[in-house]
């Protein structure tokens, strides 16, 4: 045993035994690895691992607690750097694409573990990944429900199955796969223009400054050179619903 490893103890011990866990589980699978290999890993007896952990269940929720507790960390950096909650929702997706898209990345943890347990056996480590899914799902609704529209919350929904999928599938494709349409998502959904005022409803159904009129809405272009105006001429478009300035 090294003079480094002798000198880990307490919660550093706690810490580097997390660390080592979370890397073999995510490469290799939480079941493909024994806690033998992660105090092998780790340079400790195994008395060591179990004072902190009594079983591998023990240790498989540290992990997950660590990994969420990064998730949200980024995801509040985030949030604090774009109070505007359509730039937010932007920059959000925007990390979220990029992390799904990362060579060396292996699909979400949580699904992955979760994948790993049935219903009735370790059912806790199965609850701790979707309280994660939970935390999504309420994060995206208070951000689309800040966007103001009738249908924030299924908006919500929509974008929380795709970013599940895009965490999914994003690392089995080098280049041009489905993850990389995830942050230009919301502009093929009902994403309204701009949020309400008291004195302005908001407005839904075309993407500022995109020149594109959605099937459904009316637009009004933003002047007499406007590539909308054509369009909108000539289109036959169902009864609207609401009518939304093109251009912002």
């Amino acid at each position: 045993m090294s003079e480094a490893t002798k000198q880990v103890r307490g919660e550093a011990l706690r810490e580097k035994l997390v660390d080592i866990a979370a890397e073999l589980f995510y490469a290799n699978g939480v079941r493909a690895v024994g806690v033998d290999e992660v105090v092998r890993r780790a340079g400790v007896a195994k008395a060591s691992l179990y004072r902190w952990f009594p079983s591998k269940d023990d240790l498989v929720l540290a992990v997950l607690q660590r990994r969420d507790d990064d998730f949200w960390a980024k995801w509040d950096s985030t949030a604090a750097q774009h109070p505007d909650p359509r730039e937010q929702l932007d920059a959000q997706l925007a990390w979220i694409q990029d992390l799904a898209m990362r060579t060396d990345y292996r699909g979400c943890a949580f699904v992955n573990t979760a994948a790993e347990f049935d219903g009735d056996e370790s059912q806790h480590i199965r609850n701790r990944c979707l309280d994660h899914e939970e935390e999504l799902r309420r994060r995206l609704r208070a951000l689309t429900g800040e966007l103001g529209g009738p249908h924030s919350d299924r908006l919500a929904d929509r974008l929380h199955i795709s970013i599940v999928g895009a965490l999914a599938v994003g690392g089995l494709y080098r280049v041009n796969g489905p993850a990389a349409e995830l942050r230009a998502l919301p502009r093929t959904c009902s994403v309204p223009t701009s949020p309400p005022t008291a004195d302005r409803p908001a407005t839904w159904g075309l993407i500022p400054g995109e020149h594109r009129a959605v099937p459904g809405r009316t637009v009004r272009p933003c002047g007499p050179r406007c590539p909308t105006r054509a369009a909108v001429r000539g289109a036959r478009l169902p009864r609207p619903r609401v009518v939304s300035p093109c251009c912002g």
